[in-house]
């Protein structure tokens, strides 16, 4: 298997992965590209992959979704990268995927707001629950219950959350193997490491995405950058995983 000289720790692990060499689309554009390599179709609308799996294997730890989505980018822009590619098309919203954001909270709203305790947290989400289980109730609509189960996972993974993401707990080398970048959140070394946590606690499917690889011109400047954000990290991913 011939890998590029700017992969040298990918080369390393090359006898455990697959590289799958097949894969094209009829579409010339970005978009219908992605959309496809994640759903099967490229028109939009139909469940990704990550969904087809949550929704196949179920999940492991009930105060984490089974199906999470981060993104970091090389500074350099990109493709944007809509929801619809970890969503859940025509199947129930709870399959789809969460998103991890790349600053500030990993999650919108995982954070009580300032003078809001838990206890008053909770008795606003039980509120909330009764006057959707009453429109169940009247309406019949299975999406009400998808809402209600949205909601309970949210608060639980205000619990979970922040200890997933307090690397207090990792050793020196764990960032010798990673690198450095892996304690910065929003690079992909960190969501590498993030990755490793979260197969820890039972999610089944983490997807990264990484933006900034539409070059078209300046390959012998951009080109390695791209390779030196992705290459340690996803290598050290999968030593990691195996040991």
């Amino acid at each position: 298997l011939w890998l590029s000289e700017l992969l040298p720790h990918t080369a390393k692990i090359a006898d455990d992965i697959c590289l799958i060499r097949s894969m094209y689309t009829d579409a010339i554009n970005h978009d219908p590209a992605v959309t496809f390599f994640q759903t099967g179709s490229q028109i939009p609308g139909r469940p990704s992959i990550g969904a087809w799996l949550s929704y196949g294997l179920g999940s492991e730890n009930e105060d984490l979704p089974a199906f999470v989505a981060m993104n970091s980018r090389s500074g350099e822009g990109g493709q944007p990268l809509y929801d619809r590619l970890w969503g859940s098309g025509f199947m129930p919203a709870t399959f789809q995927g969460v998103k991890f954001r790349n600053q500030g909270d990993p999650v919108l709203d995982v954070s009580d707001p300032s003078g809001v305790s838990r206890q008053t947290r909770r008795r606003v989400l039980d509120a909330i629950r009764h006057l959707n289980a009453q429109n169940h109730v009247n309406a019949g609509d299975p999406g009400i219950l998808e809402r209600i189960a949205q909601y309970e996972m949210a608060y639980r993974m205000q619990m979970s959350v922040p200890d997933l993401t307090n690397l207090a707990d990792e050793p020196p080398s764990t960032f010798a193997l990673y690198g450095e970048e892996a304690r910065t959140p929003g690079t992909y070394a960190y969501n590498c490491l993030m990755a490793r946590r979260l197969a820890e606690r039972g999610v089944r499917f983490t997807q990264l995405f990484h933006q900034g690889w539409d070059h078209h011109g300046a390959l012998p400047k951009r080109l390695p950058r791209l390779c030196k954000d992705t290459d340690q990290a996803s290598a050290a991913l999968v030593r990691d995983l195996k040991q």
